[in-house]
Protein backbone atom coordinates (compact mmCIF):
# COMPACT_ATOMS: atom_id res chain seq x y z
CA UNK A 1 0.00 0.00 0.00
CA UNK A 2 1.45 3.13 -0.45
CA UNK A 3 2.21 5.76 1.77
CA UNK A 4 -1.66 8.09 2.38
CA UNK A 5 -1.42 11.77 0.70
CA UNK A 6 -0.86 13.19 4.41
CA UNK A 7 2.50 11.40 5.47
CA UNK A 8 3.88 13.16 2.38
CA UNK A 9 2.56 16.24 2.03
CA UNK A 10 5.01 18.23 4.11
CA UNK A 11 8.08 15.62 3.04
CA UNK A 12 10.38 19.00 1.94
CA UNK A 13 13.37 18.62 4.03
CA UNK A 14 14.08 22.60 3.98
CA UNK A 15 11.08 24.55 1.93
CA UNK A 16 8.39 24.23 4.79
CA UNK A 17 11.08 25.38 7.44
CA UNK A 18 11.88 28.62 5.69
CA UNK A 19 8.48 29.38 4.74
CA UNK A 20 7.24 29.31 8.41
CA UNK A 21 10.04 30.95 10.23
CA UNK A 22 10.16 33.60 7.17
CA UNK A 23 6.53 34.50 8.02
CA UNK A 24 7.91 35.43 11.60
CA UNK A 25 11.17 36.18 11.34
CA UNK A 26 10.65 39.76 12.00
CA UNK A 27 8.90 39.67 14.77
CA UNK A 28 11.46 37.04 16.21
CA UNK A 29 13.67 39.30 16.02
CA UNK A 30 12.56 41.47 18.44
CA UNK A 31 13.71 39.51 20.78
CA UNK A 32 16.89 39.71 20.09
CA UNK A 33 18.04 41.73 22.94
CA UNK A 34 16.36 39.23 25.62
CA UNK A 35 17.65 36.02 26.41
CA UNK A 36 16.17 32.64 26.27
CA UNK A 37 17.54 29.33 27.99
CA UNK A 38 16.14 26.33 26.29
CA UNK A 39 15.92 23.75 29.01
CA UNK A 40 18.14 20.30 29.07
CA UNK A 41 15.50 16.89 29.27
CA UNK A 42 18.12 15.89 32.75
CA UNK A 43 17.10 19.02 34.55
CA UNK A 44 14.28 19.91 36.77
CA UNK A 45 11.54 21.76 34.88
CA UNK A 46 9.73 24.71 35.70
CA UNK A 47 6.32 26.02 34.61
CA UNK A 48 6.51 29.51 33.12
CA UNK A 49 4.68 31.74 35.07
CA UNK A 50 0.77 32.50 34.08
CA UNK A 51 -0.16 34.17 31.26
CA UNK A 52 3.49 35.40 30.15
CA UNK A 53 3.87 35.14 26.50
CA UNK A 54 6.21 32.35 25.50
CA UNK A 55 9.49 33.81 23.65
CA UNK A 56 11.08 31.82 20.31
CA UNK A 57 14.33 32.34 19.13
CA UNK A 58 14.47 30.58 15.51
CA UNK A 59 17.51 31.15 12.86
CA UNK A 60 17.14 29.48 9.84
CA UNK A 61 20.01 28.33 9.04
CA UNK A 62 20.23 26.02 12.80
CA UNK A 63 16.95 24.35 11.40
CA UNK A 64 16.82 20.43 10.89
CA UNK A 65 13.27 20.64 10.09
CA UNK A 66 9.68 22.18 10.64
CA UNK A 67 6.30 20.95 11.06
CA UNK A 68 4.46 24.44 11.65
CA UNK A 69 1.48 26.33 10.89
CA UNK A 70 -0.65 23.16 11.32
CA UNK A 71 -4.02 23.02 10.39
CA UNK A 72 -7.24 21.04 11.68
CA UNK A 73 -7.47 17.44 11.73
CA UNK A 74 -3.22 17.12 10.08
CA UNK A 75 -1.23 14.39 11.06
CA UNK A 76 2.19 15.04 9.20
CA UNK A 77 5.89 13.29 10.04
CA UNK A 78 8.87 13.74 8.41
CA UNK A 79 12.56 12.01 9.16
CA UNK A 80 16.22 13.14 9.74
CA UNK A 81 19.22 10.80 10.51
CA UNK A 82 22.50 12.12 12.95
CA UNK A 83 25.68 10.52 11.57
CA UNK A 84 26.92 10.98 15.08
CA UNK A 85 25.27 11.72 19.28
CA UNK A 86 23.85 15.36 18.88
CA UNK A 87 21.82 17.56 20.54
CA UNK A 88 18.74 19.37 19.43
CA UNK A 89 16.56 21.50 20.34
CA UNK A 90 12.76 21.27 20.11
CA UNK A 91 10.44 23.88 19.74
CA UNK A 92 6.80 22.69 20.02
CA UNK A 93 3.70 24.78 20.32
CA UNK A 94 0.12 23.14 20.91
CA UNK A 95 -2.68 22.91 22.75
CA UNK A 96 -4.20 21.48 25.68
CA UNK A 97 -7.41 21.69 27.59
CA UNK A 98 -8.61 20.12 31.12
CA UNK A 99 -5.19 18.52 31.78
CA UNK A 100 -4.87 16.58 28.04
CA UNK A 101 -3.01 17.88 25.28
CA UNK A 102 -5.04 17.62 22.10
CA UNK A 103 -2.54 19.15 19.52
CA UNK A 104 1.16 17.99 19.95
CA UNK A 105 4.53 16.51 19.14
CA UNK A 106 6.43 13.27 19.05
CA UNK A 107 10.15 11.94 18.28
CA UNK A 108 10.54 8.15 17.24
CA UNK A 109 13.55 6.06 16.67
CA UNK A 110 13.21 5.07 12.97
CA UNK A 111 14.14 1.92 13.75
CA UNK A 112 12.65 0.70 17.40
CA UNK A 113 9.32 2.65 16.66
CA UNK A 114 9.71 3.93 20.44
CA UNK A 115 9.57 7.64 21.86
CA UNK A 116 12.65 9.68 22.17
CA UNK A 117 10.63 12.61 22.88
CA UNK A 118 7.50 13.56 23.92
CA UNK A 119 5.66 16.55 24.30
CA UNK A 120 4.10 16.64 27.55
CA UNK A 121 1.85 18.85 29.77
CA UNK A 122 3.77 18.79 32.83
CA UNK A 123 6.83 20.51 30.92
CA UNK A 124 4.79 23.19 28.93
CA UNK A 125 4.74 26.55 29.35
CA UNK A 126 1.85 29.50 28.45
CA UNK A 127 2.76 30.25 24.55
CA UNK A 128 0.34 33.57 24.95
CA UNK A 129 -3.45 34.25 24.06
CA UNK A 130 -5.37 31.34 25.26
CA UNK A 131 -4.61 29.71 28.56
CA UNK A 132 -4.78 26.28 26.31
CA UNK A 133 -1.91 27.54 24.06
CA UNK A 134 1.37 25.32 25.52
CA UNK A 135 4.85 25.36 24.11
CA UNK A 136 7.72 23.50 25.13
CA UNK A 137 11.76 24.93 24.27
CA UNK A 138 14.06 22.11 25.49
CA UNK A 139 17.20 20.35 24.09
CA UNK A 140 17.75 16.81 24.20
CA UNK A 141 20.75 14.91 23.53
CA UNK A 142 20.12 11.86 20.68
CA UNK A 143 22.20 9.07 19.93
CA UNK A 144 23.81 9.06 15.99
CA UNK A 145 20.46 6.79 14.05
CA UNK A 146 17.43 8.25 12.13
CA UNK A 147 14.45 9.47 13.56
CA UNK A 148 10.93 10.14 12.61
CA UNK A 149 9.12 13.73 14.18
CA UNK A 150 5.17 13.58 13.95
CA UNK A 151 2.71 15.96 15.14
CA UNK A 152 -0.96 15.61 15.51
CA UNK A 153 -3.91 18.03 15.84
CA UNK A 154 -7.35 17.96 16.20
CA UNK A 155 -10.43 19.21 14.57
CA UNK A 156 -10.51 22.81 16.46
CA UNK A 157 -8.18 25.57 17.63
CA UNK A 158 -4.72 25.62 14.91
CA UNK A 159 -2.86 28.25 12.48
CA UNK A 160 -5.70 28.26 10.16
CA UNK A 161 -8.74 28.68 12.33
CA UNK A 162 -8.35 29.67 16.20
CA UNK A 163 -11.26 29.37 18.16
CA UNK A 164 -9.31 31.40 21.51
CA UNK A 165 -6.65 33.88 21.04
CA UNK A 166 -4.10 32.87 19.07
CA UNK A 167 -0.67 31.95 20.71
CA UNK A 168 2.33 34.90 20.50
CA UNK A 169 4.16 33.14 17.33
CA UNK A 170 1.13 31.48 15.53
CA UNK A 171 3.38 30.52 12.30
CA UNK A 172 5.49 28.38 14.63
CA UNK A 173 2.43 26.00 15.64
CA UNK A 174 3.77 22.28 15.18
CA UNK A 175 7.28 21.29 16.12
CA UNK A 176 10.29 22.93 15.17
CA UNK A 177 13.89 20.80 15.61
CA UNK A 178 16.69 22.89 15.53
CA UNK A 179 20.61 22.74 16.04
CA UNK A 180 21.19 24.31 19.41
CA UNK A 181 25.03 25.57 18.96
CA UNK A 182 24.83 27.42 15.33
CA UNK A 183 23.90 26.55 11.87
CA UNK A 184 23.16 22.60 10.70
CA UNK A 185 25.83 20.18 9.80
CA UNK A 186 24.79 18.99 6.73
CA UNK A 187 27.59 15.81 6.91
CA UNK A 188 26.11 15.35 10.13
CA UNK A 189 22.12 15.82 9.82
CA UNK A 190 20.71 14.30 6.89
CA UNK A 191 16.70 13.65 5.00
CA UNK A 192 15.47 10.69 6.17
CA UNK A 193 12.25 8.81 3.98
CA UNK A 194 11.12 6.03 5.95
CA UNK A 195 9.74 4.25 2.90
CA UNK A 196 13.00 4.00 1.57
CA UNK A 197 14.07 1.56 4.71
CA UNK A 198 15.49 -1.47 3.41
CA UNK A 199 14.29 -3.45 6.05
CA UNK A 200 11.43 -3.54 5.70
CA UNK A 201 9.53 -6.72 3.75
CA UNK A 202 6.18 -5.96 3.39
CA UNK A 203 4.22 -3.02 4.87
CA UNK A 204 0.90 -1.71 5.18
CA UNK A 205 0.04 1.27 7.12
CA UNK A 206 -2.03 4.53 7.25
CA UNK A 207 -4.96 2.20 7.10
CA UNK A 208 -8.56 3.95 7.48
CA UNK A 209 -11.84 2.84 8.49
CA UNK A 210 -13.60 0.32 6.84
CA UNK A 211 -10.73 -0.90 4.76
CA UNK A 212 -9.11 -4.16 3.78
CA UNK A 213 -5.42 -4.12 2.21
CA UNK A 214 -3.47 -7.30 1.35
CA UNK A 215 0.38 -7.66 -0.04
CA UNK A 216 1.99 -10.36 -1.41
CA UNK A 217 5.84 -10.80 -0.19
CA UNK A 218 8.32 -14.08 -0.74
CA UNK A 219 10.52 -15.15 1.71
CA UNK A 220 13.77 -16.95 -0.37
CA UNK A 221 14.81 -19.01 2.88
CA UNK A 222 13.39 -18.98 6.13
CA UNK A 223 13.82 -16.38 8.38
CA UNK A 224 13.35 -14.53 11.64
CA UNK A 225 10.98 -11.26 10.79
CA UNK A 226 9.84 -8.85 13.15
CA UNK A 227 6.20 -8.05 12.85
CA UNK A 228 5.21 -4.77 14.10
CA UNK A 229 1.53 -3.79 13.78
CA UNK A 230 -0.83 -1.27 15.42
CA UNK A 231 -4.51 -1.97 15.72
CA UNK A 232 -7.76 -1.26 17.93
CA UNK A 233 -9.25 -3.25 20.21
CA UNK A 234 -10.11 -4.96 23.99
CA UNK A 235 -10.79 -7.96 25.46
CA UNK A 236 -13.64 -9.28 23.71
CA UNK A 237 -10.87 -9.19 20.50
CA UNK A 238 -9.60 -7.26 18.39
CA UNK A 239 -11.38 -4.43 15.56
CA UNK A 240 -8.70 -3.62 13.66
CA UNK A 241 -5.83 -6.17 13.04
CA UNK A 242 -3.66 -7.95 10.54
CA UNK A 243 -2.44 -11.86 9.91
CA UNK A 244 -0.24 -13.90 7.88
CA UNK A 245 -1.25 -16.47 5.34
CA UNK A 246 0.75 -18.85 2.97
CA UNK A 247 0.28 -19.58 -0.21
CA UNK A 248 -2.33 -22.31 0.50
CA UNK A 249 -4.30 -19.47 2.30
CA UNK A 250 -3.46 -21.15 5.40
CA UNK A 251 -3.23 -18.35 8.56
CA UNK A 252 0.49 -18.69 10.18
CA UNK A 253 -0.15 -15.63 12.59
CA UNK A 254 -3.10 -13.46 13.57
CA UNK A 255 -2.46 -10.23 16.10
CA UNK A 256 -4.50 -11.52 19.21
CA UNK A 257 -5.94 -9.26 21.63
CA UNK A 258 -3.76 -11.35 24.41
CA UNK A 259 -0.23 -10.92 22.45
CA UNK A 260 -0.81 -7.14 22.04
CA UNK A 261 0.66 -4.47 24.28
CA UNK A 262 -0.74 -1.14 25.11
CA UNK A 263 0.24 1.16 22.28
CA UNK A 264 -0.03 4.55 23.72
CA UNK A 265 -3.13 7.41 23.39
CA UNK A 266 -6.54 5.35 24.29
CA UNK A 267 -6.14 1.86 26.62
CA UNK A 268 -7.16 0.59 23.08
CA UNK A 269 -4.73 1.38 20.92
CA UNK A 270 -2.78 -2.12 20.84
CA UNK A 271 0.79 -2.79 19.35
CA UNK A 272 2.02 -6.48 18.19
CA UNK A 273 5.91 -5.86 18.07
CA UNK A 274 7.99 -9.41 18.63
CA UNK A 275 10.27 -11.51 16.08
CA UNK A 276 8.84 -14.65 14.27
CA UNK A 277 10.66 -17.55 12.29
CA UNK A 278 8.87 -18.47 9.25
CA UNK A 279 9.59 -21.00 6.70
CA UNK A 280 10.96 -19.59 3.03
CA UNK A 281 7.55 -19.32 0.58
CA UNK A 282 5.43 -16.69 -0.45
CA UNK A 283 2.70 -15.09 1.97
CA UNK A 284 0.28 -12.93 1.83
CA UNK A 285 -0.10 -10.09 4.69
CA UNK A 286 -3.39 -8.81 5.35
CA UNK A 287 -5.07 -5.73 7.65
CA UNK A 288 -8.58 -4.84 8.28
CA UNK A 289 -10.43 -2.52 10.16
CA UNK A 290 -13.70 -1.45 11.31
CA UNK A 291 -15.80 1.40 10.86
CA UNK A 292 -14.22 4.16 13.53
CA UNK A 293 -10.94 5.09 14.96
CA UNK A 294 -8.00 4.87 12.88
CA UNK A 295 -5.51 6.68 10.95
CA UNK A 296 -6.68 10.39 10.46
CA UNK A 297 -9.59 9.76 12.43
CA UNK A 298 -9.43 9.31 15.88
CA UNK A 299 -12.22 9.13 18.25
CA UNK A 300 -9.84 8.56 21.37
CA UNK A 301 -6.57 9.57 21.88
CA UNK A 302 -4.35 8.12 19.02
CA UNK A 303 -1.11 5.98 19.27
CA UNK A 304 2.25 6.90 19.67
CA UNK A 305 3.14 5.90 16.33
CA UNK A 306 0.03 6.84 13.91
CA UNK A 307 1.44 6.97 10.93
CA UNK A 308 2.85 3.25 11.62
CA UNK A 309 -0.93 2.29 11.94
CA UNK A 310 -1.32 -0.87 9.89
CA UNK A 311 1.43 -3.54 9.80
CA UNK A 312 5.09 -3.61 9.29
CA UNK A 313 7.34 -6.55 8.18
CA UNK A 314 11.27 -5.71 9.14
CA UNK A 315 14.08 -8.04 8.32
CA UNK A 316 16.06 -9.01 11.19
Amino acid sequence: MAFPHSLITRTAWFVSAVVAVTLISKELRKDDGRSETATRVSVTRERAPKMVPARARVDTENIILSLTMLGDDESVVEGFTLTRPMEVRVLALGEALNGQLYDYGTILDATTRKPVWQMELHATHHAGGSDKNRMVDEVISLDAGSYLVHYVTDGSHSYEDWNAAAPSYPALWGITVLSPHGPVDRDVVRPYDDRDNDAVVARIVGVRDDEFHEQWFTLEQDAEVRVYAIGEGGASGMSDYAWIEDAGGHVVWRMAYSDTDHAGGAQKNRVFDRILRISAGEYRLVYQSDDSHSFGDWNAAAPEDPYSYGVTIFRR
